[in-house]
């Protein structure tokens, strides 16, 4: 069970990554450096919030 749960946490860390990012990367009306400090922000962010939801997720699932 907590295979699967890691599995789906890290999917959706790599889908909210690449969807943030890649639309950020795509749109010519930013310049490179506010590119550069969103795709480095959203990239550093959205792993954190995903292993902090797999942590609290973990330990409910211990309680249980």
């Amino acid at each position: 069970m907590h295979s699967r749960f890691k599995v789906i946490m890290i999917s959706i860390a790599v889908v909210g990554v690449l969807g943030t990012i890649i639309p950020n990367l795509a749109d010519p009306a930013l310049q490179v450096r506010e590119k550069a400090v969103i795709c480095i922000s959203l990239g550093v962010f959205i792993p954190l919030v995903a292993a902090a939801v797999y942590k609290v997720g973990t330990m409910l699932m211990k309680e249980k």
